[in-house]
């Protein structure tokens, strides 16, 4: 009797567990998205220990961006160094010059379908080897004996930059009512970086020789080897690749370590999460394919978000920031700002407003539904991409100082409004809209299209810049574009003739170069 008595009561426990394990997934399935935020806020306090492993992450993982953020501003910095063009003998802009800034983005393009082996090796792994190839071409660039070592540097920098999966890996690491945030914080770090380097170029353009430049890209190598010496013991692996892989043990330790509190494994969160990640896993399974197989990408059932990802990630390139990026130095010595401290000064402002705005940006984007965000975004930079280009026209017409001062204020009004609407998107949107199954092939084929554009546009802007007039390499103030001017009566047209102002240019080329010699 006491036997047939202890398997009533195991029977019955089995049944209470089973109808309360039925239950809670009744209400797993209920729950509305407004209901996990809430449940995700409820379990996580940002004053505990998990708040401060949340902060390690963001410091690693920002890290990364801000080294990218270091090249943006190195690049666009060193351009501003005559010792620089005295060395390998190309000009402030041209194919040379376009050439070696598209190098990046094509380096991008053939390191971006290697992004899908964060599907085998996990996010770390992939972020890792993109570090330490980083690493190498920061080398290489630095110790260039010619323009050829130079130009392979940009390529491999820009290999290892397409294997950095940082903003897929910080929204699948995010508590969920935190993500917005934690990505648009982490985009943010991108121009800690710049600025930084945009600072340090400053103090480094009154070194003489060779070292003015070979220093900033030297230092481009400083933040990945400190993600290689971090990133295994201070960032847990994605939980959503750990569910994928079948340890889903593991990923529920994760997730408690995180997200919750307590570090409970049986927070109500954690079985949330991980059947929202069960859920997507098995909408999507007819989708998942081996890591280097992107067919499903054209299939009539991923079309949408195909044409979805590729129109975003041209607007990305496309949007004009590429112009004050690369080719802000060129763009200001053609309204009359020639010295290299103004130059730097004025690069340092453009990227210390873009900061501030994108921590604002940032705060409001989970305010604001993301499309909103997008299209308030868009509006903004057509309006004042046509400012800039009227008054910089207008300059070129009629040289005076209050339409120079107008182009810049508009340069500065572009950074405001693509820091506050769009810079926290770049990071976030892709990933949201790449159910898990799709989401490492996904950002590989974001990472492509986002490179071939910016291929097309970084080498595209410097052959206009030289070779169309719309910015002219030999305007270095209102006296010069005067003596265009002048020059062009004299001939009897009213176009730029380059036979006849080339040899200006090349004296003027020639004037810098020598004064900088003397200092």
């Amino acid at each position: 009797m006491g036997n047939a008595g202890e398997e009533v009561h195991e029977l019955a426990d089995v049944d209470l567990k089973q109808a309360t394990l039925h239950t809670e997934e009744v209400v797993i399935t209920r729950l509305t998205e407004e209901d996990v935020h809430r449940l995700s806020r409820d379990s996580l306090t940002i004053k505990s220990r998990a708040g401060w492993r949340l902060a390690m992450i963001l410091f690693v993982q920002g890290c990364n961006q801000a080294g990218y953020g270091i090249d943006w501003a190195v690049i666009g910095g060193i351009n501003a160094l005559p010792a620089l063009h005295t060395y390998f003998g190309f000009g402030y802009s041209g194919s040379t010059i376009g050439v070696i800034n598209a190098l990046m983005t094509i380096g991008t393009v053939c390191g971006a379908p290697f992004l899908g082996l964060a599907d085998v090796v996990g996010r770390r792994g992939v972020n890792f080897a993109g570090n330490v190839i980083v690493i190498f071409a920061a080398l290489l660039q630095a110790w260039s004996k010619n323009t050829e070592m130079f130009m392979a540097g940009r390529f491999f920098m820009g290999f290892g930059t397409a294997l950095m999966s940082s903003s897929q890996y910080m929204a699948e690491i995010s508590p969920i009512h935190l993500r917005g945030r934690l990505v648009g914080i982490f985009g943010a770090c991108f121009q800690v970086g710049s600025l930084g380097m945009t600072g340090a170029m400053i103090g480094l353009t009154t070194l003489e020789g060779n070292y003015s430049w070979r220093i900033p890209l030297l230092l481009q190598a400083g933040l990945a080897l400190v993600v290689c010496s971090t990133i295994y013991f201070l960032t847990p692996e994605s939980p959503r690749y750990l569910v994928k892989v079948g340890k889903r043990d593991a990923a529920k330790h994760v997730i408690a370590k995180y997200h919750t509190t307590s570090g409970d494994i049986d927070e109500p969160l954690v079985n949330v999460v991980i059947s929202q990640i069960d859920e997507s896993l098995e909408n999507e399974k007819a989708l998942a394919g081996a890591w280097w197989d992107y067919r499903v990408f054209f299939t009539k059932r991923v079309g949408f978000r195909m044409v979805v990802l590729t129109l975003y990630s041209i607007f990305q390139q496309w949007n004009g920031g590429g112009i004050i990026t690369y080719y802000l130095t060129p763009a200001l010595i053609m309204v009359g700002i020639k010295k290299p401290m103004e130059q730097l000064g004025i690069q340092l402002g453009s990227t210390a407003i873009y900061f501030v705005f994108t921590l604002f940006g940032s705060y409001i984007i989970d305010k604001f539904r993301r499309r909103t965000l997008i299209f308030a975004g868009l509006i903004s930079i057509i309006i004042l991409q046509t400012a800039t280009t009227i008054t910089s026209w207008q300059y070129s017409v009629n040289p005076t100082h209050a339409a120079a001062g107008l182009t810049i204020l508009w340069v500065y009004s572009f950074q405001v409004c693509s820091a506050t609407f769009i810079a926290t998107m770049h990071n976030l949107y892709p990933v949201e809209i790449l159910s898990l199954a799709l989401r490492a092939r996904g950002m590989g084929v974001y990472s492509f299209i986002q490179g071939a554009a910016g291929s097309v546009q970084n080498y595209g802007i410097a052959v206009c810049h030289k070779d169309v007039g719309f910015i002219l390499e030999d305007a270095t103030s209102v006296e010069d574009l005067a003596e265009q001017r002048a020059a062009r009566s004299q001939k009897g047209c009213c176009s730029v003739d380059h036979e006849c102002l080339g040899r200006r240019a090349e004296q003027r080329e020639q004037e810098r170069l020598h004064e900088s010699q003397g200092h």
